[in-house]
């Protein structure tokens, strides 16, 4: 293809011919002219302005697909590892459920296991309190059947049987406290809250994978 060199024009029979346009020899009417021209650098080989604009417009829109599918490629990979996040973060918080279930189940086991170690001393206790009961009672009514010169005597008898009665309770307070803080249920209760929590961090983990993955668009 010939095409008119910069800084040139030719008028031909289809017009004026403008720079980078295509020639042809049949545009002059003789061959020697158009060799001349040729020969003088006017015309030179090369692609005409068309030809360079289609070329120009398939390229750019060549680019414009490859980048289509590179941003689709790119889009599909965001939303694939949003998912795999999500999925990640869904299977981080059922097994911390099932952790915490299990840690939960086990201080549950042996705080059932303690009580029924100490059963046979809380209910000697709750028994010996039941007798304290009635002996404040039978002190109190003595005291208000007590003639005056009995009276001290009664007060005392009632203060000794309150006296017990508190410390029958106090026993049993000890041995009730004592036995819920034994390093082994300690252990286990202190387990159980540390894997509750965790399931906190694994909702608050999810919750934050669903927010991202929903951005992804």
């Amino acid at each position: 293809m010939y095409i008119v060199e910069k800084g040139h024009s030719f008028l031909t029979a289809r017009g004026i011919i403008k720079p980078g346009e295509e020639i042809k020899e049949s545009d002059f009417e003789k061959k020697e002219t158009f060799l001349k021209k040729v020969s003088a650098g006017h015309i030179v080989t090369g692609k005409s302005k068309a030809q360079l604009e289609k070329e120009l417009a398939e390229k750019k829109a060549a680019a414009d697909k490859e980048q289509k599918e590179a941003d689709a490629n790119k889009l599909k990979q965001a939303k694939e590892d949003a998912a795999l996040k999500i999925t990640v973060a869904e299977t981080a918080l059922a097994k911390a459920k099932e952790t915490n279930a299990a840690a939960k189940a086990a201080a549950d086991k042996l705080a059932a296991e303690t009580a029924e170690r100490i059963k046979p001393q809380v209910n000697a206790l709750e028994d010996k309190i039941k007798n304290c009961e009635k002996a404040v009672k039978d002190a109190e009514d003595a005291l208000g059947k007590a003639k005056p010169d009995q009276k001290a005597n009664a007060e005392n008898n009632r203060a000794l049987a309150v006296n017990a009665l508190d410390a029958a309770k106090k026993e049993l307070e000890k041995v009730q406290a004592d036995a819920a803080e034994t390093p082994e249920l300690k252990k286990a209760r202190e387990e159980a809250e540390r894997t509750a929590e965790v399931i906190i961090d694994a909702e608050a983990n999810l919750s934050e994978a669903k927010e991202a993955a929903a951005k992804v668009k």
